[in-house]
């Protein structure tokens, strides 16, 4: 019901209960706003929204970071590179042993210099996984996700590969106490969609339902939010050159 995105009430729920749990309605209002500023769809898992330490983190997969920089037309090209600790740098990783860094040279389309990005792997080896299986493939896309975040600031300022940050805490479980429910809030919140004849005035509840969100059980609030979607639906069946 918000006019930042293209999602429906059901969509928005489903997002802050498995997509982005634990965010609060500003943080899921800046999360619809990297949503739609990348280009990336949280439904396909493109993108998430995970609160680390009680701040939220917006995070991409590396191909999500690619497709963003190539959609400007400016990517021109990268190579990335591998060192020990002797610090000489190749441009393939052969030994056993996992490298101690990883260095991305990013090129961009009227830029005079190149944009590097260097990771080192002790900071960001997160000791399981693909990072025990594949610790130059892993280290590399770090070093990648900083270059591109360095040519491409703009599109991609505050948002973080999971490769990144695998090695951070453990993401915070949010446990909500349990609410039982105003019975007469919802009640009132059912006869207002009902009421509402036009999307402007449904829109209007959809706002006012997300204020006495905290008034509601899971079950009231998911119920309002599919007789909103409902409500919606038919009044777009009423009107249909309306857009």
């Amino acid at each position: 019901m918000s006019t930042l995105t293209l999602w429906t009430p059901e969509q928005a729920q489903l997002i802050s209960t498995t997509i982005a749990p634990g965010c609060s309605n500003d943080e899921l209002r800046l999360f619809a706003y990297a949503c739609q500023r990348t280009g990336l769809d949280p439904f396909s898992k493109q993108i998430y929204a995970i609160k680390r330490g009680g701040k939220m983190t917006i995070q991409a997969g590396i191909d999500g970071l690619r497709s963003i920089a190539e959609r400007t037309g400016q990517l021109d090209g990268s190579e990335t590179h591998w060192c020990g600790e002797d610090g000489v740098w190749t441009d393939v990783w052969l030994a056993a042993k996992p490298p101690a860094a990883a260095k991305t040279i990013l090129h961009r389309k009227g830029a005079s210099h190149p944009f590097v990005g260097v990771a080192r792997f002790a900071d960001y080896n997160a000791g399981q996984g693909l990072w025990a299986k594949m610790p130059a493939a892993m280290i590399a896309k770090c070093s990648e996700a900083l270059a591109l975040r360095k040519a491409f600031p703009a599109d991609l300022s505050g948002v973080y590969s999971t490769d990144e940050m695998d090695q951070a805490v453990e993401p915070v479980t949010v446990t909500a106490a349990p609410v039982k429910g105003d019975a007469k809030v919802f009640q009132a919140g059912k006869a207002a969609i009902a009421k509402a004849d036009t999307m402007d005035k449904l829109k209007e509840v959809a706002d006012r339902m997300d204020t006495r969100k905290g008034d509601l059980s899971t079950d009231q609030y998911a119920e309002l939010l599919k007789l909103a979607l409902e409500r919606e639906d038919a009044l777009q069946e009423a009107d249909p050159f309306d857009d």
